[in-house]
């Protein structure tokens, strides 16, 4: 493999050699060899790609990203190879690595991989899911706001091991609204190298995030409601939502993994509490939903 990389980074425990500058992934000191590395090359699209099929599963080791942005290939776990329309600015390039580029990596390399925002409560992590546009950055904001840990955002890399689900910590960033920043006066720095063609852009965080993973305590189901509640769900539906919320689904039926996914949707529900979180769009109702968080999870600690 041909490396044309210039920095080395840190992201999801792993180190990276990039072609790319990425302000938003930590520099790296790790000696010898990357993980994974990111290089600028071109990739070819294939002829039969369908239009409305971002996601494309080109063999049994390569897994393409078709965007308008960039055509990217991700392979055995190792290799991003980024092929950038000239025209799109730089942020917008480095955001689609660091988020669904790196995403499709890490199942690659066999986490499972849950559309989540996650955050540390005591010693556990706690993911809150839902699609896009649910506020899963939102909510784990006014976590951060609260004192408590990021781990990620937008994304719950999980080990299903042995020892149980662990989360493993991304990056120091968190993608946000100018709006939430400032309403909320979030204890983050200022963003890096911006872009006009973005409404939201990723903020560091001032804390360091942990080395080890952490063990996943409980996963919070996302929902509109008039007042903020914590609701029970029948095992079938937590499996569902599961499977649902699972970030790299469009592969995994594209490679005939459904029924594997759905075993480990299974395993996952039947060890971690998976509950409903109801609660009202409202950012001065944030600090109701954190305490009300809290006291779920200290009620099954105690």
């Amino acid at each position: 493999m041909s490396v044309d990389s210039r920095h080395r980074l840190s992201a999801f425990g792993l180190t990276v050699d990039s072609a790319f500058d990425i302000p938003e992934l930590p520099e790296s000191e790790s000696p010898g060899g990357a993980d994974v590395v990111v290089t600028r090359r071109a990739v070819d699209r294939p002829a039969d790609a369908e239009d409305d099929r971002s996601a494309y599963r080109n063999g049994p080791d390569e897994q393409l990203l078709l965007y308008e942005a960039a055509t990217i290939s991700i392979r055995d776990g190792r290799e991003i190879a980024v092929d950038p329309d000239p025209a799109v600015p730089e942020e917008v390039i480095r955001h689609v690595i660091i988020g669904p580029a790196f995403n499709y990596l890490l199942h690659q390399r066999g986490y499972f991989v849950l559309h989540a925002s996650t955050v540390e409560i005591g010693d556990a992590a706690v993911a809150f899911v839902g699609e896009s546009g649910m506020g899963k950055t939102t909510t784990a904001t006014a976590f951060l706001c609260a004192g408590h840990r990021v781990l990620s955002d937008d994304v719950a890399a999980i080990e299903l091991g042995a020892e149980g689900p662990r989360v493993r910590s991304g990056y120091p960033s968190i993608k946000l609204d100018p709006t939430v920043v400032d309403r909320l006066d979030v204890p983050v720095e200022e963003p890096r190298r911006t872009s006009r063609a973005r409404d939201r852009h990723f903020h560091g965080l001032r804390h360091q995030q942990p080395e080890s993973p952490v063990p996943l305590e409980r996963i919070y189901l996302l929902a509109d409601g008039p007042a903020p509640a914590v609701l029970p769900i029948e095992p079938q539906e937590r499996i569902f939502e599961l499977v649902r919320n699972t970030y790299t689904i469009p592969l995994i039926e594209a490679s005939a993994k459904a029924e594997s996914n759905f075993s480990r949707c299974t395993a996952l529900a039947g060890s971690v509490q998976v509950r409903r979180l109801r609660r009202k769009r409202d950012l001065e109702k944030l600090p109701e939903l954190v305490e009300l968080v809290e006291e779920d999870v200290d009620a099954d600690t105690e």
